[in-house]
């Protein structure tokens, strides 16, 4: 029996998000984080998630809004 499963499913890194090409929320999560992805495109261009049957797509915008760094908005220029 392997001890360093969680046995939670939900909170396991190693869960497949992408059942057709195979990719783990872990490597999804990793990707939004370091890359600073915010859509299901560049999540596809970046790891290859949701490029099959698309039914994960609306558990990758749940990741990006989850693991997403808000945007800052740009300064308004002061005029006066």
């Amino acid at each position: 029996m392997d001890t360093s499963c969680p046995r939670i499913c939900s909170e396991c890194p190693a869960r497949l998000v992408c059942r057709c090409l195979k990719v783990t929320e872990d490597a999804i999560v990793r990707a939004v984080v370091v890359l600073g992805l915010r859509s299901v495109r560049e999540i596809r261009t970046a790891t290859g998630a949701g490029d099959g049957c698309t039914c994960c797509h609306k558990l990758l915008v749940r990741l990006i809004d989850r693991y997403a760094s808000p945007v800052e908005e740009p300064a308004l220029l002061q005029v006066g």
